[in-house]
């Protein structure tokens, strides 16, 4: 483990063993505008991946050079949710998606500098004690910038899977936050 000046402390692995990890990608900031949305984007070979089981659920928190992907699995039916710049997921981020038993929002919210510090501060406790509570959750630090992150928070209650991005693009002064929420009977549906 190490800590860059002014970033959390990281994980020397590029695939996450723990919580927060540095990715293996060169950071190249980008914008909420070129970001894409995909319920159905093939999956991506991840930098850093956190999975856990909930209640027979297989949940795999992935973070791309390019954004991330959510996968919920129960061993028949699989959800993938991407959100990132790939040619395949051409379909603008929506503020609002809902589809039987899934519901997405987004939104963009502008940044100054001192705000990033912060929200990677709190990011990163998030992270570890939602991860320490079981939970698949990952933080990826870009290098080349401190603020530079991609962030999955998981949470669950009996009725429900869902989960928090962060997608911080500090050049830009941006943050794309996305809410999500699955109920667990949707998953044996799809």
């Amino acid at each position: 483990m190490s800590r860059r000046p002014g970033g959390p402390e990281i994980s020397d692995d590029p695939v996450a063993v723990g919580p927060i990890a540095t990715l293996s990608v060169a950071y190249a900031d980008t914008s909420a505008a070129r970001l894409g949305f995909s319920l159905d984007a093939p999956l991506q070979d991840p930098l850093a991946v956190r999975d856990a089981e909930i209640d027979g659920i297989t949940v795999s928190v992935r973070l791309l050079g390019t954004s991330h992907q959510v996968v919920l699995d129960d061993g028949v039916h699989r959800i993938c949710e991407t959100v990132a710049c790939l040619p395949e997921v051409a379909s603008a981020v929506p503020e609002s998606f809902q589809q039987t038993g899934y519901h997405f929002t987004s939104r963009v919210e502008q940044a100054t500098p001192d705000r990033f510090a912060t929200l990677v501060e709190q990011l990163t406790a998030l992270v570890t004690e939602r991860s320490a509570a079981g939970f698949p959750c990952v933080l990826g630090v870009f290098p080349g910038h401190p603020h530079a992150v991609t962030a999955i928070v998981t949470d669950a209650s009996p009725e429900e899977i869902s989960w928090r991005t962060w997608h911080a693009y500090p050049n830009a002064g941006e943050v794309v936050v996305t809410a999500s929420h699955l109920t667990r009977d949707r998953v044996a549906d799809s």
